[in-house]
This record gives structure tokens, sequence and C-alpha cells, in this order.
């Protein structure tokens, strides 16, 4: 939290350069009897309990994302913003709008749940999302739930759960409209509106945006027109009533690795979605909420060549329901409980073939129930069971304990859980025209703990962090030579530590720094797991040398990772990587913004994905106009 006071920001080379000193001496001897008269307002967040909690009770690790960081780093989608999360890998293949890889604590994508309001998003073929094409511009904040999540979420949480909160105009006295446009390298071009608030009863948030980039690589481009809305109506005192619409369209070229490009090949997307909720305050102590959503996907692959990727149109509906009850029994104990439907259904035409080669209907049942308790001060434990029932998978029972534990006088948070969790199979596991094999019924499988500490200090101008994490994964899928076809025997290990400082001594400076340990192993076969690293390191420093200007400079360091050679299709080690970026916000008046930013600043020339190397080092510019 930055100090507000003018004046200190004079001092503010002395009280760093004291701090710096202060830290070498013992925790033991820093004084502690003296709290300052103003306290600091604690994060809440939501995902890890469905219901608004401190940060430090909910005995996980969450890493929370908000509008001010959104819009001073620049960030233009979920998959930008996700990069410097502790825990978490992106590996994309550098053209823009194409598929990208989300690896939370080691486990696959398809592990890793994604929802927008707590709505769960539908996965696709391969059981990941479009991340890489959702903008951030009607964005409040994004909360990264990491570990086991099945008893609250269900499947496809065995790493976590990445909830994408949407802004709201309710309680605004005056409406907020924004205007934004931004050039820059590859052919980039950015503009948008939005608009946010509130007259009587009836509250919105809406953004519309459109993207143009021609990208680096021959068949590079990637055009994107995105609509997003939310409307809120209170219908009674205690009755209110949201309604959530969003649409996207989007077309990129898919040119492949650099060793077989092809030129022709595109891919458009389309999707759109409608939910309604109902949220009830029964009594002061009781809320009920009821959320419907029916969204549509379908995308069509033209200029596609071989058998593994003909011309095809993919397309895919999903409904869910979902009903939830909030019971404060005591102002210590409050008491989570739900049901909740889902069924999708997916089916891909071959336009080579003439064929319909995928048709598949997955429906799911569900009932949870979770307790949040405060059993002496300070000392919290949740604990939290669900039941899945699946149409064509086995069902799934799962379970969560946590604990945590706030020390007084010093203010040190401990914290420590258990889970455990599973995924289904998805529909490109099941399907034989990828390899698949449709007998498989088995989920697969996790038990996941972790155990952390976090160390506020100098009137948390200092914070220091470091959790321990463990998962042993069964059921996994492998990929036996010659015939490829999946079959669900193996089993894997994914463990390490999550490590990090957040220091602001006063207004004009700040420094984040995390570094992740991680060990992924497929056990079955005494191998490391493909495209995880061993080591990554992020930072950032924020400078900010008169009130209206801010400097960023962000960077991540990945080091130790291995993958398949697109060539031989042996799996070897990769180069490690530095990508370094910066951007610069000036508020010139309440009315205008003027915004720049410098993307691989020193133009690393690496891939995250094996044949797609990244952009190289890319300049951006733009202005935002408030009214």
């Amino acid at each position: 939290m930055y100090l507000q006071n003018n004046s200190g920001r004079r001092r503010c080379a002395a009280i760093t350069a004291a701090l710096l000193a202060a830290i070498q001496i013992s925790v033991a001897q820093t004084p502690a009897k003296k709290q300052p008269k103003t306290k600091d307002i604690p994060e809440v967040v939501i995902t890890a309990t469905m219901s608004e909690t401190e940060s430090w009770r909910t005995a996980s690790s969450v890493t929370v994302i908000d509008r001010k960081k959104i819009e001073e780093q620049q960030y233009r989608f979920a998959i930008d913003a996700l990069r410097n999360v502790p825990g978490v890998t992106i590996a994309a293949p550098g053209i823009p709008g194409n598929v990208a890889t989300v690896l939370t604590r080691g486990t696959a994508t398809k592990d890793t749940a994604l929802m927008i309001d707590g709505r769960p998003l539908p996965a696709n073929l391969a059981g990941s999302f479009n991340l890489e094409t959702m903008a951030l511009d009607n964005v409040e904040r994004i909360e990264v739930l990491r570990g086991p999540a099945a008893s609250l979420y269900g499947g496809r949480t065995m790493g976590g759960v990445i909830n994408i909160i949407t802004r709201s105009g309710k309680g605004l006295e005056k409406p907020r409209t924004t205007a934004h446009f931004e050039t820059g390298s590859y052919g980039t071009f950015r503009e948008g509106v939005s608009s946010i608030g509130a007259i009587g009863k009836l509250d919105w948030g809406f953004e519309v945006s459109r993207t143009d980039i021609d990208g680096q690589r021959q068949n590079g481009q990637f055009r994107q027109t995105s609509l997003a809305g939310k409307v809120g109506y209170q219908l009674a005192d205690s009755l209110r009533f949201d309604l959530d619409t969003r649409y996207y369209t989007a077309q990129s070229g898919t040119p492949g690795t650099i060793y077989a490009v092809d030129p022709d090949a595109q891919v458009l997307s389309e999707f759109w979605s409608i939910s309604p909720r109902l949220v009830w305050d029964t009594t002061d102590h009781w809320t009920q909420s009821l959320t419907f959503s029916h969204s549509q996907f379908r995308q069509t692959a033209t200029g596609m060549g071989g058998f593994f990727s003909p011309n095809n149109r993919t397309s895919s509906r999903t409904d869910f329901l979902e009903y939830k009850s909030i019971v404060k029994v005591t102002d210590k104990w409050t008491l989570t409980a739900g049901a909740w439907f889902q069924d999708q259904k997916i089916s891909r035409y071959n336009d080579t073939a003439q064929m319909l080669d995928i048709s598949q209907a997955q429906t799911n049942y569900a009932l949870f129930l979770q307790s949040q308790a405060e059993l002496f001060k300070g000392f919290n434990l949740i604990g939290g069971v669900r039941y899945d029932k699946y149409s064509d998978f086995d069902n799934a029972f799962t379970w969560r304990s946590g604990i945590s534990y706030l020390i007084p006088v010093l203010q040190t948070v401990l914290h420590a859980n258990y889970g455990t969790a599973y995924t289904p199979p998805t529909p490109q596991d099941l399907t034989p025209v990828f390899g698949g094999n449709p007998n498989l019924l088995n989920p697969e499988r996790s038990r996941g703990y972790e155990v952390g500490i976090t160390q506020p200090l100098f009137q948390n101008k200092l914070s220091l962090r470091a959790t321990y994490f463990h998962n042993d994964l069964r059921n996994t899928y492998q990929y036996p030579f010659p015939a490829f076809i999946p079959v669900a025997i193996g089993a894997a290990t994914t463990q390490g530590m999550e490590s990090g400082l957040d220091w602001n001594p006063c207004a004009m400076f700040g420094v984040n720094l995390s570094y992740t340990y991680l060990e992924a192993t497929d056990d079955t076969n005494a191998a490391r797991l493909v495209r995880r690293p061993r080591h990554s390191i992020s930072g950032g420093l924020r400078f900010q040398p008169v009130k209206d200007v801010t400097f960023n400079l962000s960077t991540l360091y990945v080091v130790d990772r291995e993958d398949y050679d697109p060539v031989t299709f042996v799996q070897r080690d990769l180069e490690d990587y530095l990508n370094v970026r910066l951007s610069a916000n000036w508020r010139v008046n309440e009315h205008l913004d003027l915004f720049a930013r410098v993307e691989n600043l020193l133009g690393e020339k690496y891939a995250e994905i094996p044949g797609f190397p990244v952009m190289g080092t890319g300049a951006y510019a733009g202005l935002r106009l408030r009214f």
C-alpha cells in the first residue's frame, strides 16, 4: 500500500536507505510495540471460498491482479496478465490469438478452470480455454487460486482456478466512460470504449473493443472484435438481478512451426454467452443465489493440410445452472452449500472428408458443502466436500481441509491445506480421430497439499512470503509408442516452492519479486514433464517520480526446461530466456491519460514452444480519454 503524503516523496531516498539497513537487523530486534493509528485494508478475495473473505483467512494461495495493475502494466489480454503469477507458466506459440498453454504448479492446461464472475467457461476440444483472446477492458480484477479446488468447483481444478471478475457500476454516483486508442509495432491497432454507471436501481458495465495485429511471421495476423456487458437491477431491497452477456469474433493465421510454414491456414472463432443471476438476501445472515448460463462457441478452420488438421467446423453448446446458499451461522462461522448442473455438446464436421467425425455430449450434476469457522481469534478452519455425477465418466467425491493462523503482534500468517481433485477425459482424449481412446472412463486424480507463511514488516511496507506445495497425480494419460493412443495408467508428481517479497517504502517507489522452484516428473517413465521450467523468477520495479507519471519495469527469467523437438520428436533441453517489459503512464489531467510500453525490451530470440518463436522487440503508445 502506498503512502499518500506528498511530503513523504521528498524523503523517499532517505527512507529507502534506512529500510535497507534495517533489513539486515534481526527480526527479533525490530520494534513491534507501537502500531500506526491507521490500519491497512485487508485484501478480500472471492474465489477461494465462493464468498468475500479476507485472503489470509482462506488457507489458500491466491494472487490478485487488480484494475490499477492492469492499467499501469498495460495488459491487453488475460494471457499477458498471468505471466508473472507465481506458480503459473505460460507457453504461447508466438502468434497472436493462437492457443496458449497454461500450467499451474506443473499440472496441465486442462487442470485449471477458467471462470468469469464465478461462472465456469466451457473448455474446448483439448480441455483448454481461449485466454489469448480474452480482452481486459471491462475487467475489475483477476483472482488466481493455486492448489486443488475440486471441493468447490468440481473437475478440471487439480491446478487451481482463474476467476475473471468484471467491472460494475453499482454504487457509482456518476457514470464513467472511457475511450482508448493504441498503435505500435507489427501493424498493431487497438481501440475501444467502456462505460460503468448507475441510475436509480439500474447499474451497468459495458465495453466494446477492436484489435488488429499483422504479426511478425508470414500468416501471423490477428483480428478481433469483443463486446461484453453486465446489467444489474435492484428488484427489491433484498432481491437483485444481474445479466451478463458477452460476444467476440476472432480471426487468426496459423502458420505452424518455422520448419513447415503454412501460408494459408486460417481459424475463425466466434463465442457468445448470456447469463442471468438472482441474488436474494433472505435475512441479514442468509444469502441465496441462482445462476444460469448459456454459451455457444463456433470455430472454422480453412486452408489446412494433413490428416490431423483438416478443414473443419467445430461447435459447442454449454448450459450451466447453479444454486448457492451462504449462511452466516454466527459472526465466526459461515456455511456455503449448493448444487449445480452442466451440460455440454461438442461436434466437429470434417470438411475435407465430408463427414461428422466428432460428436460428444457430457452431463454433470454436483452437490457441495463448505464450512468456514474462526475457532479462536486469528485461527481459522476451513473444510469442504463435493460429489460429482457424470453421464460418461466415473463419479467423483472430493474434499479439502485447511487452516490459517494470524499470530498476534508479529502479524505472521501461517496457512496449510490438503485437498483432492480430478480432471475428466477431454473430448480430444476420447476421440479416435485424434488417437483418443473412447474407453477412458477414469478421471485423472490428484492429492495435493501446501504449507505457507507470510510475514509483513515495517508497518506492511515490506512483505515476505513462501509456500511449499506437493501434488501426487494418478491416472495421468500416457501416449505410449508406437500407437500414441492415450492410456490412463500413469503417475506423476509436481512439487516445489513459491516465494517472494513486496516492498513499498513510499509512494514513488515499489519493488516486487517472486521465485518458483518446480519439480514435475512423469513417475511412470522416470522422465521430466515437458514445458515445466524448474526455475522461474519474475519481478517488477515501480517508479513514480511525480504524482501523475508512473514507470513500470517487469522481468521474467525462465531457467531449465524440456520439450519435444518439433523435427525429431525427441525430448530435449530448451534455452533459458529473459523477457523484459517497460511501460510508462502519464495522467495529463482527469480526462486524459497517455501511455507507452516496450515489450521484449532486450530483443531476446527464444521460443516458449519449440518451433514457434516469440515476437521481437515491439513499441506501443496510445491515449485514454475519460468522461
